[in-house]
């Protein structure tokens, strides 16, 4: 451990069980996924069917943002994969960290905390906005910060480079989408059968912004059951 993280994590620690209101807020705002994805996602559907001049332009930004998402979390969970496995603050033996009132000291133990999935996913949709609107894309950025990002550092759940290296990762992916990809071919035909077949468009579209607001999770556990069932069946 470095010392940068070593110094943020025990300025924070310092201020574990001082109150359970506290804890147990943060403990919440970890946990639940409509105060997480579900704001981030209700601003995208909000930023979709917003009318003005803009709003084909709008449109495809939205388009290629939520297709960065899909790709800065395959690459952040390549990078977790395949890097040696680091384990969380909560689980660090050496650090004497004391867990806030309502964390379990189970939560996340089998999973590496590098890089950060959470800040990966909802940088990338926080930077996607700001090309549709600089007001609520500077605010879903803060958001993410200050209560997605901020209750996984003071919890003993992420590092605070766990944090930083997932905003590079999903500020690049966001950056690189609505430069070059907006104007492809690909995302037009997305927003032409938005207009074409919207029968088969928003039930779509509203899977996807479901999944983000679950953070892939039912999406990701459909997959593991696949794979399972697929090694059952053919070992």
């Amino acid at each position: 451990m470095n010392t940068f993280d070593a110094a943020v994590i025990t300025y924070v620690n310092q201020f574990s069980q001082h109150s359970q209101t506290v804890d147990k807020a943060l403990t919440f705002l970890f946990d639940n996924h409509l105060l997480k994805g579900g704001v981030l996602a209700t601003i995208i559907w909000w930023a979709w069917f917003r009318s003005d001049e803009h709003q084909s332009h709008n449109r495809k930004h939205i388009i290629s943002t939520l297709i960065s998402c899909v790709v800065a979390i395959i690459v952040a969970r390549g990078l977790a994969l395949t890097l040696p496995f680091r384990l969380r603050p909560l689980h660090q033996e050496g650090l004497n960290f004391l867990p806030p009132y309502g964390v379990k000291l189970t939560t996340l133990g089998g999973w590496s905390s590098f890089p950060s999935d959470h800040a990966v996913l909802f940088t990338t949709l926080s930077i996607g906005l700001l090309f549709v609107s600089r007001k609520v894309g500077t605010f879903a950025v803060l958001y993410t910060a200050l209560f997605i990002c901020f209750p996984r550092i003071y919890l003993g759940y992420h590092y605070p480079t766990d944090i930083i290296a997932g905003a590079i990762i999903g500020m690049t992916v966001a950056l690189l989408s609505n430069v070059r990809l907006v104007n492809s071919k690909y995302v037009q035909l997305i927003e032409n059968r938005s207009y074409s077949k919207p029968y088969m468009f928003y039930p779509l579209f509203f899977l996807f912004t479901y999944q983000i607001a679950d953070m892939f999770a039912s999406g990701r556990s459909i997959i593991r059951a696949g794979v399972q069932l697929f090694q059952i069946i053919f070992a």
